[in-house]
């Protein structure tokens, strides 16, 4: 009688701990999961998205412009500026570095919708070249463009820029003639 008393004792408990693992596991599961990570991506692309943006509605200061001006209709926005004239520097240094927080790394790229092509990243204004390795979470922010062919002709705007711009060279010169861009902005928390 005692044997049968203390296997069942040890039934009920070994019964009693699997009860407890499996409502803890059951639990576990119920339990929501982190969003730490969630808010510092989606408060980053928030960030990336408004620094797009206030580049294209910016007006590029009459320093930064050449001496004789700008003929009328080439655009005046920091963003299409940058881009056309392969001013990176000035684009990290005088813009995104404020408007980014400190503790950001980011690729830029150009897209038209079938090909992507990397700009310049947050190093590009000490001469670096090669996208930057991100960590993860990346976050990624666009802003859609419109440049007219005729504004990456050369010839025509030789004042504004005197080379082929990565977006001549890599789109219009590859047999592209739309006008729509993306600017694609990738960032990561270091």
């Amino acid at each position: 009688m005692m044997n049968d008393k203390a296997q069942m004792m040890v039934l009920e408990s070994v019964l009693f701990v699997i009860t407890i693992l499996v409502s803890l596991i059951f639990l576990y599961q119920l339990s929501p999961t982190s969003t730490v990570s969630n808010i510092y991506t989606n408060d980053l692309k928030i960030k990336g998205d408004e620094a797009l943006q206030t580049l294209y509605n910016d007006k590029v200061p009459a320093v930064e412009l050449p001496q004789n001006g700008i003929p009328q209709d080439f655009p005046k926005n920091k963003l299409i500026y940058y881009l056309i004239t392969d001013d990176h520097s000035g684009l990290i240094s005088s813009n995104l570095q404020y408007m980014l927080p400190s503790s950001t790394m980011y690729n830029i790229y150009i897209s038209n919708g079938t090909k992507t092509v990397f700009w310049c990243n947050s190093n590009s204004s000490l001469g670096s070249s090669t996208p930057t390795t991100l960590i993860e979470p990346i976050t990624i922010s666009h802003y859609m463009i419109a440049i007219h062919p005729d504004l990456l002709n050369e010839t025509r705007f030789y004042e504004i820029h005197d080379h082929r711009c990565k977006i001549a060279t890599e789109f219009v010169d590859q047999g592209y003639n739309g006008s729509s861009y993306d600017v694609i902005l990738k960032m990561c928390y270091v």
